[in-house]
């Protein structure tokens, strides 16, 4: 774990975004069940004291770069060392089909796993204390269920952005799952509306991610630097997978069991997300924290400039409170 693997770096940066991109000291693969998982570590620069590190996990379809364009550096420079991972299906890691535009998942509690073993052979004993996570969308979701099941362990606070606790048109999308049979034929299929990448059809006006054009273009931009992180629509088995596992983590009793501290960000403006139920889900949290960003859409990071700043607001608000203790 101590070398760096070059096959797990990016096979190039793209020339618009190489002077906020963050290479990674160190990118490997985790060897996990069935698949090799990519992850990347940095440390602070220079000399300057070390805060902590952030442990950043992203959502469905995402992968390292998109955040080491511009997170990255952010977060470096409050101080804090970062680890990411890819998530299986994604990323420079191992995909589940041959088709690998298709993003699949035998089942979440696949996901849940990766997480834990990265958590415990790869941020726990280099990491510097204190540990924060900052998990978006799926991301987010995962790491939840992670923490109810399996305890805090080296993490001691973490931000969840538009934390994927239910989807917009889920009634929908479980009559149509309750007809289709759970069969690997069926299962591989891509999801209805959606289809392999075509950048052609990424029309900003009508994205549900961003009001920031520019950082919208960061995906596209690092699909044509690297196309091994090129990505396509999730499948009907990962739709499925989804709506099983959401309906696992608002069970009676799940989200009580978490003793971290969270802070939840819903986007204002999230099409995809169902940002209503985030002030119900902290709730239940033994120390949650609901924050709402008015007019943000699904990635609150990949914002504009005013609506990060709410974010970093919130972000820097609860690594203070982690720092003080």
């Amino acid at each position: 774990m101590s070398d760096s693997d070059p096959t797990a770096a990016p096979a190039g940066v793209p020339p618009d975004l190489a002077g906020t991109h963050a290479p990674a000291e160190r990118y490997g693969f985790l060897q996990a069940a069935g698949a090799r998982l990519r992850y990347a570590c940095w440390n602070v620069p220079g000399t300057g004291p070390t805060k902590g590190t952030v442990v950043l996990l992203t959502g469905r379809g995402e992968f390292i770069e998109k955040y080491a364009t511009e997170v990255v550096g952010e977060l470096l420079g409050r101080g804090y060392c970062v680890y990411a991972l890819d998530w299986r299906g994604q990323g420079l890691s191992d995909r589940a089909l041959a088709d690998r535009g298709k993003g699949h998942i035998d089942n979440f509690s696949t996901y849940m796993a990766d997480l834990q073993l990265f958590l415990d052979k790869v941020v726990a004993p280099a990491a510097p204390r204190p540990i924060l996570a900052l998990c978006h969308s799926m991301g987010a979701h995962i790491m939840m269920r992670v923490l109810s099941e399996n305890g805090s362990g080296p993490l001691s606070a973490g931000v969840l952005c538009s934390p994927m606790t239910a989807l917009k048109r889920e009634a929908l999308l479980r009559s149509v799952l309750m007809l289709m049979p759970e069969i690997p034929a069926i299962d591989e299929r891509y999801l209805f509306g959606t289809g392999p990448f075509v950048v052609f059809a990424r029309e900003f006006n009508a994205n549900f991610v961003t009001h920031d054009e520019r950082r919208y273009l960061f995906t596209d931009q690092w699909f044509q630097a690297d196309p091994r992180l090129t990505l396509g629509g999730p499948t009907l088995g990962w739709g499925r997978q989804a709506v099983h596992s959401m309906t696992a983590a608002v069970a009676p009793g799940y989200l009580e069991r978490i003793d971290l501290p969270l802070v939840l960000i819903s986007a204002g403006e999230d099409p995809l997300i169902e940002s209503g139920t985030h002030d119900a889900v902290a709730a239940r949290l033994r120390h949650g924290e609901h924050v709402t960003i008015a007019g943000a859409k699904h990635e609150v990071m990949m914002e504009t400039d005013a609506l990060r700043d709410l974010f970093w607001q919130a972000f820097d608000r609860l690594a203070k409170g982690v720092l003080a203790k």
